[in-house]
């Protein structure tokens, strides 16, 4: 870990486990995953350890930390709360890194100057938090930086602007402050001294984000004659997260295999779980905050080291550079998914959940061109959520198969292999096959609407009196448990719990303690939490009730009913019995 970067480290406030890190710690702790992280810090500094985790203040103190083979090195560590209340955020900086990293910095500093003064440009910073904005010239150091308002700054502008551009300098203040990605504008005269020999002005902004929140706007300000002729496109980016869009990462990607042929490039696919649920039940403003947070998770674990881009509605492409180690690959991918698993935990009010899958394949080493690539890495991804989600998947030949019988399968055993497609799609696809005469086996159609429908766990009761006959998705009990507890949909009083159109909806089965303590306890031991029941008949007239069942907690979203109903009625094609 003896890096230049700060590592954020989230750890669990009663185990002091690691719950998300960077790719760099996890290489640090090695096969020490699941220890405390005391067992990290020296004997001597573990009670100043004890006393800053306590406190919790952020306040600056060092540390030694011990890496699998016992070498210790100096850590100045900062200690804070973490993103939820059950964890405690620990920044760590390896001292002896500081001179690399001011060497590092004063280098970049004296090329980027070097590159300004070709160009007689200007460059610029502005900070949100105090709204100021930090103007730099060509001979510039930090001592004469000029640091204003930014309302000084559009007052300067507007002196050397007509009533027709004023209100691009307008919107070039605006797009300042509220952090826009990506924004450029133009002017026929020097805005910043008005001479008008010099009669060309460009001012272009970036703005910079930290796990998805606007940290800085920096910008370049271009006075004189136009660039020279011939220069290179800019890649287009999305107008939410600021990543580049598909077309122009694939090019690249394309660019990168296929035309240079540089090894060691590596393709990630990753796909938010569940991601529509989150617009049907929190709203798309949630939704576009949480892919911004999201994006900006993977920008930061990435760095200079790739580059990101937004593939669809959810779905990103990492194209990572000299990723010839695969342990180290995990290692990455295991820091981006535990990251956004810590920033968004579950039980926070009014905050989704949220978690990622990813698929993972290299050139050259699992294929030779970057369709081929492509086509392994979306595999990988698509093993991800047949293995539950909530995980990163690399491709491997011995593990997986040979590539070229992979890409000769059809994926036809699943409806929405991409995650993308609405719940009313999937009702029409799956009545198509049942209406339509196709072969679609019962136990395969109860396992296509658990991983479409993100439904934890399905079991269908049928006959007088009800008997659990079929069962899909998670946490099945066992034939032992279900001859235990399948009577309580028998019970007196439960079938007096759906309403007149033969449905109920439970969100809490604690509802049933007081009124029906014998179902509560049979719901209890089948590990129910909440739950959404209808009635229906199968093709041969017997009664059936399909339960959807959750076995961690979920607050169903009411408005999804009449898809459930839809599901129902497509059972009733079966004989169930």
């Amino acid at each position: 870990m003896e890096s230049t970067n700060i590592h954020e480290v989230i750890i669990n406030k009663d185990n002091q486990q690691t719950i998300s890190a960077d790719a760099a710690f996890y290489s640090f702790i090695g096969d020490r995953l699941y220890f405390p992280f005391v067992k990290f810090v020296a004997e001597e500094d573990q009670n100043l350890f004890y006393q800053k985790f306590q406190e919790c203040t952020g306040e600056r103190f060092v540390l030694r930390l011990s890496d699998e083979e016992g070498k210790q090195g100096y850590y100045f560590v900062r200690i804070k709360e973490g993103p939820s209340e059950n964890s405690v955020a620990v920044l760590l900086l390896y001292a002896e890194s500081l001179v690399e990293t001011q060497n590092r910095l004063q280098k970049a500093l004296s090329i980027k100057n070097a590159l300004l003064e070709m160009y007689n440009d200007m460059y610029f910073e502005y900070e949100p938090e105090n709204g100021m904005i930090r103007i730099y010239t060509v001979d510039r150091n930090e001592q004469n930086a000029e640091s204003i308002p930014l309302e000084e700054f559009e007052r300067r502008l507007m002196l050397h602007t007509d009533e027709k551009q004023k209100k691009d300098v307008r919107e070039l203040i605006t797009n300042i402050k509220i952090g826009t990605r990506r924004f450029e504008m133009r002017s026929d005269r020097n805005l910043l001294n008005g001479d008008e020999e010099d009669c060309l002005t460009i001012i272009s902004l970036t703005s910079l984000y930290e796990k998805g929140v606007f940290s800085l706007a920096v910008g370049c300000i271009h006075t004189g004659r136009e660039f020279g002729q011939g220069v290179k496109r800019k890649n287009e980016v999305d107008s939410l997260t600021g990543l580049i869009t598909k077309a122009d990462i694939t090019q690249i990607a394309i660019d990168l295999i296929n035309v240079q042929k540089v090894k060691g490039i590596t393709l990630a696919i990753v796909d938010i779980d569940y991601f529509k649920k989150v617009n049907d039940t929190y709203g798309h403003m949630c939704g576009d905050k949480v892919l911004l947070k999201v994006a900006g998770i993977m920008e930061k674990e990435v760095g200079e080291r790739g580059i990101v881009g937004r593939i669809g509605g959810d779905e990103f492409l990492i194209i990572f550079y000299q990723a010839y180690d695969m342990e180290n690959m995990r290692e990455r991918l295991k820091c981006i998914k535990n990251t956004v698993k810590a920033t968004f935990p579950k039980n926070v009010e009014g905050q989704p959940a949220i978690t990622l899958s990813m698929g993972c394949a290299g050139y050259p080493k699992d294929a030779g061109n970057y369709e081929d690539l492509f086509f392994l890495a979306d595999f990988a991804l698509y093993r991800a959520k047949e293995k539950g989600r909530d995980r990163y998947i690399i491709f491997n030949k011995e593990k997986h198969g040979d590539p070229e019988a992979i890409k000769d399968m059809k994926k036809t055993d699943r409806i929405d292999s991409r995650g993308n497609m609405s719940m009313g799609d999937i009702l029409c696809v799956m009545m198509d096959k049942v209406y339509g005469g196709e072969a679609y086996p019962l136990e395969k159609l109860l396992d296509d609407f658990v991983i479409n429908f993100g439904i934890q766990r399905v079991m269908i009761h049928v006959g007088a009196p009800y008997h659990i006959r079929h069962i899909a998705g998670e946490r099945r009990p066992s034939a032992e448990r279900i001859s235990e507890t399948e009577n309580y949909m028998n019970m007196d009083g439960y079938q007096q719990q759906f309403d007149a159109s033969g449905m109920l909806l439970m969100n809490n089965i604690k509802f049933l303690e007081d009124e029906l303590p014998d179902s509560y306890r049979l719901l209890g031991k089948l590990g129910i939490r909440s739950l959404i029941q209808m009635k229906f008949a199968d093709k041969n007239g017997n009664p059936a009730i399909l339960s959807l069942e959750s076995v961690k907690g979920t607050t169903w979203n009411s408005t999804n009913l009449h898809y459930y109903r839809l599901f129902a009625r497509i059972l009733s094609e079966y004989e169930l019995m």
